[in-house]
């Protein structure tokens, strides 16, 4: 199990990256936690400093160029100049890590140093160098307050860093010149706090020629703040945790070195201690990106774009979502989505020029995978045509109707093609005249043809560029009765004396079905008899009728359906025959 390293306490001691004094195996740095969200620092830090002292180095070698005596011989206390300011901050390989701070600078590459304690490091590797880069990653930048001396200006100087030296003021002791250089550490409290040791891996391989006599032995170690009343004494901590009245020479290699440094407190370390007691830091490891990102071949201003990608993954199994982001007419990438959804709808403006998306994954930690970008999309400024009305409900209709409608289209010259459904078949296909009123006729055989029930038109406007609209309309047929009538009778030029007739239909039982014919159908008042018997019985009809008004002789067919009780299909629809 793991928690959060803002859940220990002060005093807690946590591994931390690697350290080789010399040429022995590299091992792990123990630091203990000094403060927790201390004032001045990055928010919701966790700053740590080294639980021992891990070397014994100078701060800063003898600069012979220099123009002050002083500094010529026991090298310089400006700590932001300082060689060992820059080796702490540098992962550089074995004899890389320098570059001069200064005109006058010089490495720490000399043997005798001062008092000959052979503590010179220029050919070292940066402090960093054996730290992972999940941990150089994890190390935030800190600013802090350091005081300088007369010559360098006085008063003091913000610097920004990742590894560095506490100050007096933080771990508790004397202000120097009056200037605070931060404010007190919670871990210091008096001068047994401040006390401390070598690490074994320190006092076995350290170069100095002057050290505790015992691993066990007490020892001194630099601080960051400078004697500013002279230009190359720098304040340590004495082995019984006091402020070093007598100060040491920057060029010193006596002293010890206890690095600090600040960590998110989001980080995650283990629920117990190991055999040293430890807690150890659980590393997360970035989720992967999406693999595949889904843009719409074509994208319309004015509309919508759909936008998906596929599933991340992440081998600490704590993926949290993703981050869409789009980058508009070749600008800056701004952030449109971040959630736990693997579509998401965009709205595209009429006018943009061109738009790209990119989408990255996320884990709860906030680690983010690098990004899948999509293609420059062509954005087509293209306005849908616009059919008049809105979508509704018709209501219930007993008879055969048409619904009008007009199609216009803001973008000049475009050409449209209507597409006309009923239930979602095809009625109608046709280029449409932009503004003038087209109807949908659901009449006549259209009309019978519809079952009673719910039913739905649809017009579709589709223009040049591919511009959609679409109107929908739903209606209920409910016809209970209907006639069918031949609307021209089939004239004769002698009196008709006989009928043959079928008719295709379907009549439920419960319903009536009827045929009237007549033989003076171009007469005012015609003569209808009753010939239902016939076409049910696939019989002749012979008519009864031999006089009329009208000049000519014509055959009539009237064919009568009622509902009743009748359900399921009720219709007719076909009607054939001849007459003699």
């Amino acid at each position: 199990m793991a928690q959060f390293l803002s859940n220990l306490p002060v005093g807690a001691k946590v591994k931390f990256g690697r350290y080789q004094v010399a040429s022995e195996t590299p091992q792990e740095i123990i630091w203990k936690i000094a403060a927790k969200n201390h004032s001045g620092y990055p928010a919701n830090a966790i700053t740590l400093i080294t639980e021992k002292i891990i070397d014994l180095r100078a701060v800063d070698a003898k600069e012979p160029s220099n123009s002050n005596f002083s500094r010529q011989n026991y090298g310089n206390n400006r700590y932001s100049m300082s060689n060992l300011d820059q080796w702490l901050n540098k992962d550089s390989a074995a004899g890389a890590w320098y570059v001069a701070a200064h005109g006058a600078d010089a490495p720490p590459s000399t043997s005798d140093s001062v008092f000959n304690r052979n503590t010179q490091y220029s050919a070292k590797a940066g402090f960093l160098n054996l730290f992972t880069a999940a941990e150089k990653a994890a190390i935030l930048n800190t600013t802090i307050r350091v005081v300088k001396a007369s010559i360098d200006g006085g008063g003091s100087e913000d610097i920004t860093r990742k590894i560095f030296l506490p100050s007096t003021t933080e771990v508790g002791l004397a202000n120097e010149s009056g200037i605070a250089e931060g404010s007190k550490w919670a871990l210091f409290t008096d001068n047994a706090s401040r006390i401390s040791y070598l690490t074994q891996q320190a006092f076995s391989n350290t170069p100095s020629t002057n050290k505790p006599s015992a691993v066990e032995n007490a020892w001194f170690w630099w601080l960051r703040t400078s004697y500013t009343g002279t230009y190359y004494y720098v304040h340590t901590v004495d082995p019984d945790g006091s402020l070093n009245l007598d100060y040491a020479p920057a060029a010193l290699g006596r002293e010890g070195v206890r690095p600090a440094l600040n960590l998110s407190s989001s980080i995650s370390v283990s629920d117990t201690t190991d055999a040293d007691g430890c807690y150890t830091i659980i590393w997360n490891t970035p989720p992967n990106p999406p693999t595949v990102l889904n843009v719409p071949t074509d994208i319309y201003g004015g509309k919508t774009a759909v936008i998906s990608w596929n599933a991340g993954s992440d081998v600490d199994g704590n993926l949290a979502g993703y981050e869409l982001e789009r980058s508009i007419n070749g600008g800056a990438y701004s952030q449109i989505y971040k959630g736990a959804a693997l579509t998401y709808i965009d709205t595209i403006t009429y006018g943009w020029n061109t738009v790209r998306y990119r989408v990255r994954s996320y884990d709860t930690s906030d680690a983010y995978s690098s990004y899948l970008t999509g293609a420059l999309k062509t954005v087509i400024n293209n306005r849908i045509p616009v059919i008049s009305g809105s979508d509704g409900n018709l209501g219930v209709k007993t008879a055969d109707f048409v619904q009008t409608y007009t199609v216009t289209d803001p973008d000049e010259g475009a050409s449209v093609t209507v597409v006309e459904k009923i239930d979602g078949v095809v009625h109608r296909t046709y280029p449409v005249v932009l503004g003038a009123t087209n109807t949908f006729d659901i009449t006549g055989v259209t009309w019978l043809r519809l079952l009673n029930g719910s039913h739905t038109l649809t017009i579709t406007a589709t223009d040049n560029l591919g511009g959609v609209a679409t109107r929908t309309y739903t209606f209920t047929k409910n016809m209970t009765s209907f006639s069918i009538e031949p609307s021209i009778p089939f004239e004769a030029s002698v009196m008709p004396t006989r009928i043959a007739l079928s008719v295709s239909r379907s009549i439920p039982s419960g319903s009536t079905f009827e045929v009237l014919v007549c033989n003076n159908a171009n007469d005012a008042s015609p003569t209808w008899e009753d010939a239902t018997s016939a076409v049910v019985g696939n019989l002749v009809h012979v008519f009864t009728n031999t006089t009329k008004t009208a000049a000519t002789w014509a055959v009539g067919i009237k064919v009568n359906v009622e509902r009743g009780t009748g359900s399921g299909a009720c219709y007719v629809s076909g009607i054939g025959g001849n007459f003699e």
